[in-house]
């Protein structure tokens, strides 16, 4: 997480102010940004991509080490596990058309769409900056889950984290709504209260400091393409996946980022949480999902 020893850095667009030598460069100081991580991945990180391989066998070791992730100085999962993140930066020369925070992993079980996250956040790396937006990926925001043996949906304390974001009607709804629409299903257990976890605390303060224009979350196993947020930005398909809303619950990321946020989230359901969609299928997702960025999602806030 972002410390006041990782102090952003801001950047004018004015050419005579751009250096190349040296620096990675952030883009302007409309927003904040994440630190971009060092070329040689610390211990903690090795430890991770260690674990991660061993327990997913689309994720190598190696290919962990080069996505050169980064992991929060201010948060942990519950069992002391880094949450890590890493920013896909568009060129210096200009500022990006726009934010997009890319979350995989909220469930610990779906090992499909933590692995398909991971994949998409080496295209991308391998894109370079081509995609003229600034990306943050969060591949795995819920280690403890992904974890435990066997994986589960909730994180080590038994939360179900897309139902524990502050959505204004948690205290009101989340807890009623567990009782008598879930029957107390362990699985979707809201938490004691509204943000109560750490790695929610962690997802909650990402959206404040880095202020996506879009969030797209990865899940499974319903087989279709959800959507919440401004009616301007839905979505017809992506890949393989059709529209179809399934509506929001009191502490989820629809409610709380799309609704009262208003910030358009985009809900990938692979049709299974532990087999990978065929080659050609991936690839045409993520050529819609960058199509869908470049069509619905701009950037209208500069305040330069």
């Amino acid at each position: 997480m972002i410390t006041n020893q990782q102090t952003l850095l801001t950047l004018s667009i004015k050419p005579l102010l751009v250096s190349f030598i040296g620096l990675l460069l952030t883009v302007s100081n409309a927003y904040a940004s994440i630190p971009v991580p060092t070329t040689e991945p610390n211990g903690v990180i090795q430890g991770f991509c260690q674990d991660l391989s061993k327990k997913l066998r689309t994720v190598q070791y190696q290919k962990c080490l080069a996505l050169g992730l980064n992991e929060s100085h201010l948060y942990q999962s519950t069992e002391s596990r880094p949450l890590t993140y890493r920013e896909v930066l568009p060129s210096a020369s200009m500022p990006p058309k726009g934010r997009i925070l890319f979350i995989g992993g909220i469930h610990g079980d779906e090992y499909a769409a933590i692995s398909l996250t991971y994949l998409w956040l080496q295209t991308l790396l391998d894109q370079g900056t081509e995609t003229g937006y600034h990306w943050l990926f969060l591949p795995l925001a819920n280690p403890d889950g992904l974890f435990q043996t066997p994986a589960t949906r909730p994180n080590a304390n038994s939360v179900d984290l897309n139902r524990n974001f502050p959505s204004p009607d948690w205290d009101e709804l989340a807890l009623r709504t567990w009782k008598n629409h879930y029957h107390k299903n362990k699985r979707r257990y809201p938490g004691p209260f509204a943000n109560s976890e750490p790695e929610t605390q962690w997802l909650v303060e990402l959206i404040e400091r880095f202020k996506p224009n879009a969030i797209i979350s990865i899940h499974a196993p319903y087989g279709l393409l959800d959507y919440d947020g401004p009616e301007h930005a839905q979505p017809n398909k992506i890949g393989h996946l059709k529209h179809r809303a399934l509506g929001t619950y009191p502490g989820s990321l629809g409610r709380y980022a799309g609704e009262h946020l208003n910030i358009p989230v985009l809900t990938l359901e692979l049709k299974s949480a532990g087999r990978m969609p065929k080659d050609s299928e991936i690839k045409y997702m993520l050529q819609d999902l960058e199509d869908w960025v470049a069509e619905k999602i701009q950037q209208n806030d500069w305040d330069l």
